[in-house]
């Protein structure tokens, strides 16, 4: 299966300009066929900047823990997995199925010298969060002024 992804790389060095970092990174999943059609989706998510790092909150309502993925390789950090269908015990008359089912894949660039083993992932209630550790050298210092008499 291909998957049609549009990627404009980012760092997280640029990170004051936080909205147009994070803007529109890909392109949308194919929205157009049938309703009833496994139509390939990219899950929602959200980054944020904390005082020590970032959180990536990627929405995964109907996701088993089991069906999700993360690797990160090369700088860039891989989300993917995928959406079973249930099967239905009993056969039902559907008049609209809007839920989209299949696999998915995200891709986020990290920012040079993240110490990966640091990454922490929680699953809970259909939300992955991640939260990534900031480089050392990306951190801000306090630097004491000495007074000379």
């Amino acid at each position: 299966m291909a998957y049609l992804t549009t990627r404009r790389p980012f760092t997280f060095q640029n990170v004051p300009n936080i909205p147009t970092l994070f803007g529109d990174i890909f392109a949308g999943a194919s929205q157009g066929g049938t309703d009833t059609e496994n139509t390939e989706w990219i899950p929602r998510v959200d980054i944020s900047e904390i005082e020590n790092g970032f959180n990536i909150r990627a929405e995964l309502p109907g996701i088993s823990q089991s069906d999700v993925n993360i690797t990160v390789k090369d700088n860039v950090l891989t989300l993917k997995g995928e959406k079973h269908q249930q099967a239905e015990a009993e056969e039902k008359n559907y008049h609209r199925v809007e839920s989209r089912y299949g696999s998915f894949q995200r891709r986020f660039t990290l920012p040079r010298g993240v110490e990966t083993e640091a990454i922490k992932a929680d699953f809970k209630d259909g939300v992955l969060t991640l939260s990534i550790p900031k480089p050392e050298a990306a951190q801000p210092t306090e630097i004491p002024i000495t007074v000379n008499a």
